[in-house]
Order: structure tokens, then sequence, then C-alpha cells
């Protein structure tokens, strides 16, 4: 049986798939009352977060922090790792490394997604662009490393990024840092637009893979669009993987039903599979 974390966020977020998005509090607790493990915690500054009252609070409902998302860092502010502009650079720098301190207290990993941004400029400009954010990517896992914490590459599809779009671009960069504390996280929603075949995608980077994105084609809860999520619990558990599963997903028709589809859908698809294999 696997980890199961659902994306939740103690502030209104204008990223979409998130729930319970802006009272963590009721979050937490519905998270515990559904029988999730854990939580992916989605934040714009971690420096805003009381750290006391949270671990106090996760400990109290037996929940994990599997990973901190860090997108709002962009999607809020405008500040990114490849932005041309130096100011916006290293403010999103800064966040990261706050939310690296954060995580090295709860035990949990750093998501580098939608926080990269995108490639805004052409020519000898681009490539300008890549070179600053690559720097800028180095100097988060370097920082992360000191700290003993894994920082994750999420793919994600040409609609929302430009940069990193597929987990073969994924595994490049993580080649080309060459740190032990980068990883790659494979989310199916934006695999089910970026890659050509899903689940040999998954075969592929197995040895790079160190927490999945659980979301439908129409980014609903798991079971409501055309992803196969027997056949991809079937391939996870054919490449050994033990770690967590993130939920993460629209909040339709609401928080507490989105949440609870969730749950159910993946509990009875483990219960259906572990019958048939074992």
């Amino acid at each position: 049986m696997f980890n199961i974390g659902i994306s939740i966020s103690p502030k209104k977020s204008r990223f979409g798939p998130l729930l319970f998005s802006g009272d963590l509090n009721k979050g937490l607790e519905n998270t515990r009352m559904l029988g999730y493990d854990g939580i992916e915690l989605s934040l714009l500054d971690s420096k805003d977060l009381d750290c006391r009252w949270l671990i106090d609070k996760l400990k109290m409902l037996h929940l994990d922090v599997h990973a901190i998302a860090t997108g709002q860092t962009y999607y809020n502010d405008g500040y990114s790792l490849f932005s041309f502009e130096e100011d916006k650079r290293k403010k999103a720098i800064e966040r990261l490394k706050n939310h690296i301190d954060l995580a090295s207290r709860l035990g949990s990993m750093v998501i580098i997604g939608g926080i990269r941004g995108k490639i805004t400029e052409e020519g000898k400009g681009e490539l300008e662009q890549k070179d600053k954010g690559e720097l800028a990517i180095n100097e988060c896992v370097k920082y992360a490393e000191n700290k003993k914490v894994i920082i994750l590459i999420e793919p994600i599809n040409r609609y929302e990024t430009n940069i990193i779009n597929t987990l073969e671009e994924g595994i490049k960069l993580i080649e080309q840092v060459g740190s032990n504390n980068l990883k790659l996280l494979p989310d199916t929603f934006h695999m089910n637009i970026e890659e050509k075949d899903i689940y040999q995608s998954l075969i592929k980077a197995q040895s790079y893979i160190e927490y999945i994105h659980f979301a439908d084609s129409n980014r609903l809860s798991p079971g409501c669009g055309h992803i196969d999520f027997k056949k991809i619990l079937t391939i996870l558990r054919k490449i050994n993987y033990k770690n967590a599963v993130g939920v993460e997903i629209l909040p339709k028709p609401d928080d507490f039903e989105a949440a609870k589809k969730a749950i159910a859908y993946l509990r009875s698809l483990e219960k259906e599979f572990d019958l048939q294999n074992f």
C-alpha cells in the first residue's frame, strides 16, 4: 500500500489544482479524516507559516509532509528561477532557500515546478536566460545538499511552461547538475499531454523518480478521465517504487468531494490490484 497525500495550501492561490486552499487547519483535519497519510504543502512564502503550530498539528493528526510545492512564487508574484530580470530571479532563489529550510525541519522534499517560469527571450537572449536559470537551480540544489533536502524537478506541459516538459528533459537536467539531491517528479496529468507513452516513460525514468503526482487527464480525481491508473500502479510495483503518491487535482465538484473521491478510488484500486496479483 502506498503512502498517499493531497495538495493543500494555507493561502488562496491562482494555481487551480489545490484543495482546502486558504484554510490549512480545515485541510489538515479533512486530510486525516478521509484517510490520507500526508500532504503536499503548497506555499507562497515559508516565512509566513507558523512552523511550530504546523509541526504540532501534524504530529497530533499523524500526517507527514511529503513535499513542499513552490509554484505560487511565480503564479502569484511573478518571481521565477529563469526570469531574465535579476531581481525577480534572486527573489525566487531566496523563496526556494526558505522552503528548503522549512523542508529540513519537516523531513520533506521541495519541488521545482512552476517556479521555473518561462523562457521569454529569443536568440542570444534565450541562451542567456537558460544559463541564468540553470545556474539558479544549481545554487538551490547546492543549498539543499547542505540541508540534506531532496529537490524534485517536475516536468510540466507546454501550455504552462516551455522549460522541461518531458521526463527525458528532466533527466537531462538532473544528469547535467550531477547531484544525488536532485530527483524527478512525474505528474500523470502533464505526462498525458507530453509523453508519447506514459507507461514506458515511467519505466525508462525509474532510477530518477522520487515522488509522483496523480491527476487524471482532465486534472480531476483519478478515475474521472481516461488515464489507466491500474496500469500505472502495476508499473510502479514493477519498478519497486515505494515512495509517496501525491494527489494534485482541481477542487471539483468541491474540495471535500474531490478529496474523498480520489482516496476512495485509489484505495479500491490498490485492493483490487493486490487481490489479483498476490
